[in-house]
């Protein structure tokens, strides 16, 4: 089995209300084709507040890919690991990437940044793996 084959991503979403799903596709196709992760193994991962939001569920229908709401509470425990600190979503939500800790969240306890946010007005996105095993 290929090194690839057995790990899991993650990209983590941060975006404004009413984001458009093309916007979320072109950032997560972008991001996942430059750092060579195989789609089918990519999950989107956002803050539960963004369950409500149509672009979110459509972008995820469109990718192929699960997408995943997660606790604030759980964005929080990994915001030490999150390179990027926007001082607004600091303000706001307690963390300093909505995008980067909720890859780290979506790819497991021990998961590591590949991509840091990439971002447009409108949202931000980054892509973590999950921790590989070790013998």
């Amino acid at each position: 089995m290929a090194r690839d084959e057995a790990l899991r991503y993650a990209v983590g979403l941060g975006a404004r209300r009413g984001i458009a799903a093309e916007e979320i596709v072109a950032l997560v196709r972008g991001l996942v084709a430059k750092h060579g992760a195989d789609l089918s193994r990519v999950s989107l991962c956002t803050l539960e507040s963004k369950a409500d939001e149509p672009g979110v569920h459509e972008a995820a229908r469109e990718l192929g890919i699960d997408v995943v709401f997660l606790p604030l509470e759980a964005l929080k425990a990994r915001k030490g690991a999150a390179p990027t600190h926007s001082p607004r979503v600091q303000a706001m939500l307690g963390v300093g990437s909505v995008a980067e800790t909720a890859a780290l969240v979506g790819a497991g306890p021990g998961s590591r940044l590949i991509a840091p946010r990439v971002a447009t007005p409108y949202a931000a996105c980054a892509l973590a793996v999950e921790a590989e095993e070790t013998e």
